[in-house]
């Protein structure tokens, strides 16, 4: 692949029927979309699944079309980033050779140019005729980066900034103090997209450590977290919090109980702002999920308060209330459906067993046998390469995200904090101090 912007993610989400009339340039790429066709007629609904950059024309944005009509010198809605940008050209890609068309119709992909801020994902329009299959991205892995030339590091870490703002779906961690770049991704073949990329348009050569699943955490109890940031002065911020277990998959509730007399309106918000913040990393460092947070009640000071007072106190109280109620760790699940020769359905039923894999009875199709069921992520890494050798090569295998469970007793995983811990409230005050006087 000449271009590791190409988002091997969104690719593997598009790989069953092609656009309508989509050239093969394109078709290597997205082919596969679900169902072509559409309504050009209708309001523009459209999905950027590519980019690249051309020197003299800035970003291109390669577009799968699901409904309306664009051209150029249209203005379009970018929903996801709600911005609108204009369409500059529009350019049908065959192979090597492309033209400009100057139209791009429902069914359809193409090359658009002036979509300067396009991101991979970005909705174009509305998403109503988006399927949502496209628009369920999920990284399940994390990786670090290593680059075999020490002087290459500032330019390993601008090159990966530039990739993560084109696709936001990895999530580019930096961590200055220890020289570390972690990103989220889907699976080998896009770590693979990534270190061509690297070697290919910034000339880096980049390798990637093996990688690991992506847990979260969640409040094993209901209970409550409490603040109060009074010292040193100047400062005054008091709050306290109700953390509470919530359904899987319901991600956080925010609510605010608060008096707007004790608690002024502007600091409320800076709180609701910066919860979510403080539940990226957890007791275990994993991502804080499913849970109802709600503010009961808050202090300010008329003299002594300043709107930063909350964004150091909120993760204090948060992480305080985590403590007490204690968080249980997920673990990411696939749906998978595997089909195989009969005359190996007991050994794969034995190894999907043993990779804690749930799945219903067997049904016989002909001389195969089809199962479906989960299988957690952390033990099937390696099921797709070995299912080859298990079955001779006559066994295929279907998988999607199907979300986040509780992760038996036995499995610890645990991540390494970025930062201070608030739980450390001395250190984590000092620090936060120091980093907003910096930025002030």
């Amino acid at each position: 692949m000449d271009t590791a912007d190409v988002s091997a993610a969104m690719a593997s989400r598009m790989k069953n029927n092609p656009p309508k009339k989509a050239p093969n340039g394109i078709c290597e790429k997205a082919a596969g979309s679900p169902e072509a066709g559409g309504d050009s007629g209708a309001p523009v609904s459209g999905l950027v699944f590519k980019l690249e950059k051309d020197p003299a024309m800035g970003r291109i944005a390669y577009v799968r079309l699901y409904g309306g009509t664009l051209r150029n010198r249209d203005s379009v809605y970018n929903k996801t980033q709600d911005i609108q940008e204009k369409i500059t050209q529009i350019r049908i890609v065959d192979m090597r050779r492309s033209e400009d068309a100057g139209i791009l119709e429902a069914g359809d992909v193409a090359a658009v140019y002036g979509l300067s801020r396009a991101r991979i994902g970005d909705i174009l329009g509305t998403d109503a005729d988006v399927p949502g299959s496209l628009r369920m991205a999920v990284p399940l892995l994390t990786v670090q980066a290593r680059w075999k030339n020490e002087a290459d590091y500032p330019k390993v870490v601008a090159a990966f900034q530039e990739l993560a703002d084109e696709d936001p779906l990895l999530d580019l961690q930096w961590i200055p103090e220890d020289r570390e770049l972690h990103l989220k991704v889907m699976g080998p073949i896009q770590i693979e997209v990534l270190a061509s990329v690297a070697k290919s348009r910034f000339g880096l050569d980049v390798s990637f450590d093996p990688p690991s699943v992506i847990y979260k955490e969640t409040p094993a109890a209901a209970g409550e977290g409490f603040v109060a940031y009074t010292m040193p002065k100047p400062c005054w911020a008091i709050l306290r919090f109700r953390i509470e277990p919530a359904p899987r998959g319901s991600g956080l509730q925010y609510r605010s109980l608060a008096k707007p007399e004790r608690l002024l309106g502007s600091y409320q918000n800076e709180v609701e702002r910066r919860v979510p913040e403080a539940l990226q990393q957890g007791l275990h460092g994993w991502e804080v999920t499913d849970l109802n947070v709600t503010l009961l009640e808050g202090e300010h000071h008329v003299w002594h308060t300043h709107p930063l007072d909350f964004v150091v106190a909120t993760p204090m109280g948060i992480m305080d209330g985590l403590a007490n109620v204690g968080t249980k760790l997920l673990e990411p699940l696939l749906s998978f459906r595997l089909s195989v020769p009969e005359e190996f359905g007991g050994k794969l039923m034995n190894e999907l067993i043993a990779m804690r894999g749930e799945f219903e009875p067997p049904v016989l199709s002909g001389e195969r046998m089809e199962l479906e069921g989960l299988l957690p992520v952390a033990t099937s890494l390696d099921f797709p390469a070995r299912l080859g050798s298990l079955t001779k090569g006559r066994g295929t295998l279907s998988a999607s995200f199907s979300g986040y469970r509780e992760a038996p007793a036995e499995v610890q995983a645990e991540r390494k904090r970025r930062g201070v811990n608030p739980l450390d409230q001395s250190r984590y005050i000092l620090a936060v101090r120091n980093a907003l006087s910096q930025q002030g």
